[in-house]
């Protein structure tokens, strides 16, 4: 995220116009199919997961995800990204509040969080790492550098890593005191029985919040990519059809009734079986001297980036053959 924010400042240029300009003919339309592809993938999760929460409050049916879908699509019209984010940060800092105040009450009211598993699935592992990191997040980065200076950028990064840090340690927290997790009730069940009603109302309006804010975030990301991929005009129906088809797509798969946690799972692990090509792009464009100047990565930042990379990598690679070897 840094370094997509450092690009567009010392460049004055956003990740997309520099691959578009740089990247030959292939590397700008294979970077747009693969995050489209991860965000089509992400929305019905996304949507599901909006449903679930709403059906942990009250009796939703299925149906319920043509509104909810109806209620992204007003927003995304609008066409106002300003107004799309201030309804996002309210949305995701109530999320955050709740879970944070549901770990609280865990961890002090002897929730007896488990921390004794010897090892974790690969595929959790890795969508968890597709979650957290999603690939699209570099292309909504670039924001970051509008009007803003290097240090300003690193401080609210800073901030918000440690925000984002505290939230997923709560969620993990959270969902962490269930014995059985087969279904969202399962765990609404087991908070019930730590933190009474609240319980059920934190787990169900934080994944409403959650669903709800990424079902947005999703096709406005793909819709952001293209225009800075492609050359779309950002108040184009290409624009519009952009979005429009990811949600469509993501609704279609939603309405199929499948099971909402494995639906979810999937699109975590795709998006994080995509986090490294998206990832070795950044790092190699933060290393080129004509574009960044005397701002290039420094050794230590190599060395770190280098890690993670490897790491990722790595982890990919054993998710793939795994799936290959069963």
């Amino acid at each position: 995220m840094e370094m997509t924010a450092r690009l567009t400042i010392v460049s004055q240029r956003t990740l997309g116009e520099i691959l578009r300009d740089r990247g030959g003919r292939l590397v700008p339309p294979l970077t747009f199919a693969a995050v489209l592809f991860g965000c089509m993938a992400y929305q019905a999760g996304n949507l599901l997961g909006a449903l679930g929460g709403l059906q942990l409050l009250f009796p939703a049916l299925h149906w319920w995800l043509l509104p909810l879908a109806g209620a992204v699509t007003a927003l995304l019209w609008s066409g106002s990204t300003a107004r799309i984010g201030r309804v996002m940060t309210y949305v995701v800092a109530g999320m955050g509040l709740l879970f944070l105040v549901a770990a609280i009450r865990v961890i002090f009211g002897g929730g007896g969080v488990d921390t004794s598993a010897a090892g974790v699935d690969p595929a959790v592992l890795f969508g968890l790492i597709g979650t957290t990191i999603v690939p699209y997040n570099f292309f909504l980065a670039a924001g970051l550098g509008s009007g803003a200076g290097l240090a300003d950028m690193r401080r609210g990064l800073g901030l918000s890593f440690i925000i984002g840090m505290l939230i997923t340690a709560a969620i993990l927290v959270v969902g962490s005191v269930a014995i059985t997790f087969v279904s969202f009730s399962d765990l609404a069940d087991t908070l019930e029985g730590i933190l009474g009603s609240y319980g059920r109302l934190a787990l169900g309006t934080g994944l409403f919040a959650a669903g709800f804010s990424s079902a947005a975030t999703a096709p406005l990301a793909a819709a952001v990519a293209g225009r800075e991929l492609l050359g779309i005009d950002g108040g184009s129906q290409q624009f519009r059809g952009i979005w429009l088809l990811v949600l469509l797509t993501g609704l279609g798969v939603a309405l199929l009734q499948l099971d909402i946690i494995g639906v979810i799972v999937i699109a975590q692990v795709i998006n994080g079986l995509l986090l490294p090509f998206i990832a070795v792009v950044v790092f190699v464009l933060a290393n080129r001297r004509s574009l960044m100047g005397e701002h290039v990565n420094r050794w230590w930042q190599n060395v770190l980036a280098g890690l993670v990379l490897l790491f990722i990598c790595y982890k990919a690679g054993e998710l793939m053959w795994n799936l290959i070897v069963q």
